[in-house]
């Protein structure tokens, strides 16, 4: 029967012209609804979609509160190990969302992001607190956390120094001294000198040589020429009154570029020896430290370059031993800079870094005395040498 009815089928589709088959074609499917074209399909589909769009965007905030929560935790911990009051928490808040760290409990250990949001808060706070002493509370305020937090570098009253900055501050610099001051709002400005008159725990004053006008929370950059180095920082104003500029201490200091000096031959007789040294002397007594035989063959103000037969590497510090001048003795602690083969000895850069700016001082007057002697006798040798060819040759 199937077969009668193909037979049939086949002879109708025979009967037809071309015009009535193509007609027939595109009527193929008329009345049937494709159901990825319905639009009760694709509503449905669209609402799953903006349901699990809902989903994933709730389940990301609620991890997202998870973690503040975990870091608020995690820094209420920390300022409760700090010793921290509720002002000095509230704070350290405010000095975190300006240091733009990431994860807020990373204030409690990098001294540079609080360094950077600290300026910032207090160059706000300043501008918008109108009583000095309000502004002074403020900033012993921060130098306390700054303290509690460990980022207070310790002063040390003498020179030591060496590898940057570590270590200084604005406070290590003597009343009396001369500093270079600018504002820090460009690299063209006009730096004028001024005379540091008060220098305590927590504020550095100085008397500039011209008039300032400096309103509360400006930045200042000064520089302080100290030893073979200039230091260089930032301070804010805390308060100006007459011709004083009351400024906030900083402890991040740079070294802008090392002073040259004069570089003169020498021969002095020197005692080196390895510092630190760690050794255990006989009957519980301390061990001294084990000095070898050198020579200074140069000096260049704290620079000297030492001929001896210790080994040492770059970067090693060593106590160095010599008479300076007129039963004068240097006794300081050096750090290697480079090293070169002299036969049996060693020829070793040394810097001394011991030394308070009084020493580097002495050394460089030292230097510049042997230098300004060499070259009067060398002057001296080529006149008699010209007054020699002058006879010769009447």
């Amino acid at each position: 029967m199937l077969s009668g009815m193909s037979s049939v089928g086949y002879e109708l589709l025979a009967a037809l012209g071309p015009d009535e088959k193509w007609s027939a074609l595109r009527r193929l499917g008329v009345g049937q609804e494709s159901v990825f074209t319905n639009k009760w399909f694709v509503l449905l589909n669209a609402s799953i979609v903006f349901i699990l769009t809902i989903v994933l965007l709730a389940v990301r905030r609620f991890r997202i509160e998870r973690q503040k929560e975990a870091l608020d935790r995690k820094f209420d911990e920390y300022a409760d190990n700090h010793g921290l009051s509720l002002q000095e928490r509230k704070i350290l808040e405010d000095i975190t969302s300006k240091s733009l760290v990431k994860r807020k409990d990373t204030i409690f250990t990098i001294m540079a992001a609080f360094n950077r949001g600290s300026v910032k808060f207090m160059q706000e706070k300043f501008a918008s607190l109108r009583n000095p002493a309000e502004r002074k509370k403020l900033n012993a305020m921060v130098d306390s956390i700054r303290k509690k937090l460990g980022f207070k570098e310790k002063v040390y009253s003498f020179g030591l120094r060496g590898g940057g900055g570590r270590g200084l501050s604005s406070r290590q610099i003597p009343v009396g001294k001369k500093v270079s001051i600018a504002p820090s709002s460009g690299p063209d400005v006009t730096r004028i000198d001024a005379v540091v008159t008060r220098n305590d725990e927590l504020e550095f004053v100085v008397v500039p040589d011209l008039p300032l006008s400096g309103t509360a929370g400006q930045l200042w950059n000064v520089c302080y020429c100290f030893g073979a180095a200039t230091w260089e920082f930032n301070v804010l104003t805390i308060a100006s009154g007459g011709a004083e500029l009351v400024l906030n201490h900083s402890d991040n200091i740079t070294f802008v570029n090392r002073r040259r000096f004069l570089r003169v031959q020498v021969r002095k007789p020197a005692l080196v020896a390895h510092f630190p040294m760690v050794k255990s002397g006989l009957w519980g007594e301390p061990a001294v430290p084990e000095f070898v035989r050198g020579t200074v063959t140069e000096l260049s103000g704290p620079g000297l370059l030492i001929s001896s037969e210790i080994q040492v590497g770059r970067g090693d510090r060593l106590v160095v031993v010599f008479e300076l001048q007129d039963g004068r003795f240097i006794q300081d602690i050096g750090e290697v800079r480079g090293i070169r083969e002299s036969g049996r000895e060693h020829l070793i850069g040394v810097e001394l870094i011991g030394l308070n700016e009084a020493g580097v001082d002495e050394l460089v007057r030292v230097t510049n005395n042997i230098a300004i002697s060499c070259a009067i006798e060398e002057s001296e040798k080529k006149e008699n040498s010209a007054l020699v060819a002058g006879r010769q040759s009447g």
